[in-house]
Formats: structure tokens, sequence, C-alpha cells
């Protein structure tokens, strides 16, 4: 015997590139073996995924369950049924009103043959027949039937056009919410036996494609009594065409990636060779015969060919901490019910609302530009990572533009640039710059020497970072010092990177000056010296 159980969907875990579903429905069972079907399952589902359960008072065995296709003559998806229904009252709305406009205008054409029998009415009037009042009214008529005629066919042009568009909004919504095919999906059947008569709610879960999500920010610099925070909304935006629509279900989003523990991705031997010239080509009066089509290619490669054979460019894939789920996928669950409607539009459910207290200071490299960044770095330490993804930024209520957050796992750093403080001055000059002119020196020295000036119009103190840079030598007789620095550098790379830290006050003003020295043979020619 076979048992319908209609499913209605309680649970949605959404992955970045999938979602795993969770319906239940509920059914009388006598005792007995029966087929037990769930109709209505979307064409998406990865049918290995399906897991069947169930409780309820009667007592039910399981015996196993076949994921079949079922085929209607209609859509069987709810709203595409509805969008079809309206479509076809419109259509005949459609059909109504051209059968009143040909009547119309068969009126039409029947008051053109009364205009045509005016000949007629002339003679009937020379005979004595008919009288001038009565020719009066029969133009009065034509022109009040014309006018009546003209009136209504304009009235139905206008309800058509107003139709059409209104036909032309159900159909582009029937095409969004329509799935690739539409007359048919998957229905589960599931043997059971039952041993004790009662009520059973068969619960079903299964792994759906065309759904996933991607993690968005608004971060906002605000500052209140003289205090600084940064507010993160770390938000999720989900869009899913699975075929099925997702109504009052408890929605959970997850970080985990099915697809990645499917495979171990697999490294091949790396070779290199030696590099082997072409061989010249020899000139003869005959044409050489052409090569075979491998040796040919073989000859392509030892000419085209980088001397190194590319390396494979896998992309490191990153481990997060678990927070809710088992595992080490995160999964933030959405309060209360959510609707996700199956026309791939966006929707957007907040995870996380993060205030922290950054680190703020500001950021220069006066060599390329003679503007100040502010940055805030702050410790993330809430529960979770925060996923890469593209982040809006506000500074209080202005928008300041669009940056790109990095995967930031929990006790990690975040640095972020948050615009540019016009009230912090900066000016890069070149000081100095001479040519040792001893003539009796076999050796050439090169002075240059540059100052760089900051200022903090700000009411209060501030940190400016200062990023410059001195030559690095690339030729063991050219050397590169760094011969006077005021103030001394705090830090100072092996490629000659150099950062100042200075704590100005409100209001405050300080110079950083620095030279370097090159010195090479004076028989050496030197390049790349410009700044």
């Amino acid at each position: 015997m076979d048992i319908l159980a209609e499913i209605v969907l309680r649970e949605v875990t959404v992955y970045p590139d999938r979602a795993r579903v969770k319906g239940v429905g509920g059914c009388e069972v006598e005792n007995g073996r029966h087929r037990l079907i769930i109709p209505h399952l979307p064409l998406t589902l990865d049918t290995n995924s399906v897991r069947v359960g169930g409780s309820g008072s009667a007592r039910v065995r399981l015996l196993g369950v076949e994921v079949t296709r079922q085929f209607f003559e209609q859509s069987p998806e709810t709203a595409v049924r509805e969008l079809e229904t309206q479509i076809e009252a419109v259509q005949d709305e459609l059909r109504a009103l051209e059968d009143q406009k040909a009547g119309w205008q068969a009126h039409g054409t029947y008051l053109d043959g009364i205009r045509q029998a005016t000949a007629e009415f002339a003679k009937g009037l020379s005979r004595g027949k008919t009288t001038v009042a009565a020719q009066q009214e029969v133009i009065a008529f034509l022109q009040e039937q014309d006018t009546a005629m003209r009136t209504a066919v304009r009235e139905l042009d206008q309800q058509q056009r107003e139709l059409m568009r209104r036909l032309q909004k159900l159909q582009q919504e029937l095409k969004q919410i329509r799935s690739s095919s539409p007359s048919q999906q998957y229905q589960a059947q599931v043997e059971i036996e039952v041993t004790e008569s009662g009520r059973f709610q068969p619960e079903i879960s299964y792994v759906v494609h065309e759904a996933g999500w991607q993690p968005l920010y608004d971060i906002r610099l605000v500052e209140e009594n003289g205090r600084t925070a940064l507010e993160i909304n770390y938000l999720a935006e989900i869009t899913q065409r699975s075929g099925q629509a997702w109504s009052g279900v408890k929605l959970a989003v997850s970080t985990a990636r099915p697809a990645l523990n499917q495979q171990l991705p697999r490294i091949d031997p790396w070779f290199i060779r030696e590099f082997q010239p072409p061989q010249p080509r020899l000139m003869a009066r005959t044409a050489a015969p052409a090569p075979a089509p491998q040796a040919k290619m073989e000859m392509m490669m030892m000419v085209d060919a980088d001397p190194v054979e590319a390396e494979l460019n896998i992309a490191a894939e990153m481990v997060t901490a678990e927070v809710q789920s088992e595992g080490t996928a995160v999964t933030f669950t959405a309060p209360g019910s959510t609707d996700i409607p199956n026309d791939g539009s966006p929707h957007k459910t907040v995870l996380q609302q993060l205030r922290l207290e950054p680190k703020l200071d500001y950021l220069t490299i006066p060599k390329y530009s003679d503007t100040a960044f502010r940055r805030a770095t702050v410790k993330h330490e809430q529960s979770g990572p925060l996923l890469a993804g593209p982040a809006s930024l506000f500074v209080g209520t202005e928008y300041i533009g669009q940056t790109h957050i990095e995967f930031t796992a929990q006790g990690d750093k975040l640095e972020l640039l948050l615009g540019v403080e016009d009230r912090i001055t900066v000016e890069r000059k070149l000081a100095r710059r001479d040519v040792d002119k001893k003539l009796l020196r076999d050796q050439r020295e090169l002075r240059y020497g540059y100052t760089i000036e900051v200022q903090n119009l700000l009411p209060t103190d501030a940190t400016v970072v200062v990023k410059d840079h001195i030559p690095v030598s690339r030729h063991e007789q050219i050397k590169v010092k760094l011969d006077v620095a005021r103030p001394q550098p705090a830090e100072q790379t092996d490629l000659n990177l150099l950062e100042w830290r200075l704590a100005l006050p409100g209001g405050g003003k300080q110079i950083v000056q620095y030279e370097y020295v090159v010195d090479h043979p004076r028989s050496l020619q030197v390049v790349g010296l410009l700044d």
C-alpha cells in the first residue's frame, strides 16, 4: 500500500556552494508493509545524500529508500503553478478584449456601409420618399455610433497595454523561479514495515546544489565620549535556485566545504632540465620534408618554452575552528524563522555584530603620496573567524569606500585602512645631492639627503608611521649605506625599507632627515638612482 507523506521544510544549513535541507511530515500508518511516498523533491538534490528517519506513536521499521523521478502534466512547484494560473487568466482576458475589439471593428464596417449608401438617400429625398430631417437623424446616428466605436476601441487598447505589461511581468517572474525541468521532480519511496499502527512523522534530509552564501561586512569607525570603537557587522548573503522555496525555516550558515572532502589533490613529479637552444636551420634548394606532428610539437616547445617548467599553483585551503557545529567548521544559526525564495535573489542575514577597541594610527608613504591614511588595528577575539569577503567602510556616518577582508582567525589581528586624514600633512623634499669630485680616487661617491615634515593638525595626539626606502645594491662593487638619520628609524629591513613611528601631540610637528651614500668604481655605470 502506498502512503503519501507531504513534507514541510524545517531546517536549512547553507554551505558556500550547497545546502543541506531537512523536512518533517506526518501520516497515519497501519500494520503491515507499505511504501511511503515523499513527493516534490527538487531536481538539484544529490540523490546519494538522501537520508530518511522518523518517529511517532507507531512502531515502524525502515527497510530501504529509493529516489525516483516524478513526472507531471503541470509544474508541481506551488509558486510556479500560481504564476502559470495567473498568466493563463491574463491571456484569457486578452483574448476577451480581442473579441470585443473585433466586434467593434465589425460595427465600424457596418457604419461604413451606411455611409456608402448616401447616394441612395439622395435619390429617396428627390423622389419624396424621405425628408431632410430623417437624413439629419441618420447623420447624427452615424456620428454618435462612430464616436462610441472609437472610444471603445481606445479603451480596449489601453486595457490591452496594461494586461501586456502585467503578462510580461508574470512571465519574467516565472522565468526566474522555474527550474530547468519544471514538469518533473524527484520523489523518495521508503519501504516500511509497521508492527504497531499509529501516527508516524517521517523526517528526510538531503543536499541540494544551486545554493550557497558569501560573507559581507559593514565596518564603521565611531567616536563616542573621546573613545574610538570599531563596529563590525558580519553578514551572510545567501542565494538559492534549488527549485524549492525555503519558507519559515530555521536557517544556519556553515563555513564547511563538503566538496573539498571528496578527493585529495594529486601532486605530480616536478621536472627540470637543461636548456637546449634551437638548432640552426640549414638552407637548402629543395624543400625539407615536413616533420611529423609529434616532432614538430617538440621543436616548437624547445623554441618557445621557458627553460624551467611552471610550478603548480594550488591555493592553500583555510582551516577554521569549531564554534557551534562539530568538526573544524563554523556554523552560525539565525534567530527565528527565515524565508528565502527560489529566485536567486540575494538574502542578507546578520551573523555577528562586533564592537572592538582598535589601535588607531596614521600611515604615510611620502615618496608616492603626501596623504596620511587612517589605520585601525584590532585583535579578533570573538567566537568564530572572519571569512574573506568584501567590506563597506564608514567613518561615522560617512561612507568612504570598499575593501576586502582577508581570512582572520580567532586571536589574529585585523588591519584596516579607513580613508585619508586631511588634518595630518606630509611634505618630502630632496635636501642634498652631492657628487665626490676628488679626481685622484678610483671610487665615485654620491650622497643624497631628504627631509620629511609631518604636522598633526588634530586636536588630539596621533601616532604617524612614516615609510620610505633607500636603494638596494645588486652588484658587489656598488655599496649603499644609510649615513645620517634623525631620528633613527624604528625599523630597517635587509631590503633597506625604513620605518619611523612619530608620536605627535595635537598641533605638533616633526621633521625626519636622512642621508645615504652610494659608492662605486668610476668605471662602473650605475642605473636606477633616479628618485
